[in-house]
Order: structure tokens, then C-alpha cells, then sequence
């Protein structure tokens, strides 16, 4: 049974300062966004998930987050770019991300997930990296709060 929820994702991003000059120290890029979308009860777990509408320059793309247990997730895009990354504290993934023109492998480095997702709700905090050919891209912080969708309760 898919559960009515609202989603607010706020993600921080640091680029990496290769090429940049040495002491250069970037500034984090935030962004937060509020959706809706649907939760469920897994065998692994749970299972977030949600569409990305035009405004948001991604095309109609569907997100899907799972929980594999306490300590792994994965993230699976599909629509108007593709992408695949798996998370798991002090593990690092190699991870596929579709540019429109071509996949490009990505290697993603989880430094912390804390998961305390359930069906009444919870948040889901991740701390990773993203490395291209050994090299650091950038630093990234993740939290998906997730809440009943209370307009849909009947008293």
C-alpha cells in the first residue's frame, strides 16, 4: 500500500577547487525543495517515491529512494536524465549517471547516512562525496525529511 507523503529535500554542495588557485575555498551551493509523493513497505525496507515536474528543469523525472535495512540506500532517477547511486556509510560505490549524451561513471564516497525513516515519517541525512576518475568533484549533504501527508486524513 503507497502512503500520501510530503518530501523536503535540502542538500548543501561543494564543488571541488581543482584547477582553482591554492587557499581558494569555494562556497557551498544550498538548495531546498518541498514535494509530495508516495512511501511504502518493502522486503528490504522502505521506499520513497517521487516526480520531478518540468518547472523543475529536470522533465517529468521519477526519484525513487529504498532503504535497504538501516545501512544501505539507493537512489534511482529515471526520466529525463538517468541515474543511479548507492549509499552506504564508509563505503564507497561506482555509481552511473546518464549526461543526455552519454553514462559517465561516478564514483560516490559515503562518509555518514543516519536512517531513521519509517512509515510515520522520519528523515534520511547523507554525507558524501562524489569523485570522477579519482579525482574529488564535490562534497554533499543530504536531508529528505518525510511526513504523513495530512490533507488526505479523514476524521
Amino acid at each position: 500500500m503507497k502512503i500520501p507523503i510530503n518530501i523536503q529535500i535540502e542538500s548543501e554542495r561543494i564543488y571541488s577547487n581543482l584547477g582553482q588557485n591554492a587557499g581558494y575555498v569555494p562556497e557551498p551551493e544550498t538548495s531546498s525543495v518541498n514535494i509530495t509523493g508516495f512511501m511504502k513497505k518493502t522486503k528490504q525496507g522502505l521506499q520513497v517515491e517521487y516526480k520531478e515536474n518540468e518547472d523543475s528543469g529536470m522533465g517529468d523525472t521519477v526519484t525513487t529512494i529504498s532503504t535497504l535495512g538501516d545501512r544501505v540506500v539507493s537512489v534511482n532517477r529515471v526520466g529525463a536524465l538517468n541515474s543511479h547511486m548507492v549509499f552506504e556509510q564508509g563505503k564507497c560505490h561506482t555509481c552511473i549517471y546518464d549526461t543526455g549524451f552519454f553514462p559517465m561513471q561516478l564514483r560516490v564516497c559515503t562518509k555518514e547516512l543516519v536512517n531513521n525513516l519509517s512509515l510515520q515519517g522520519g528523515k534520511l541525512n547523507i554525507d558524501y562525496s562524489v569523485e570522477i576518475v579519482g579525482n574529488l568533484a564535490e562534497k554533499n549533504k543530504l536531508t529528505v525529511s518525510v511526513y504523513p501527508d495530512k490533507s488526505i486524513i479523514i476524521s
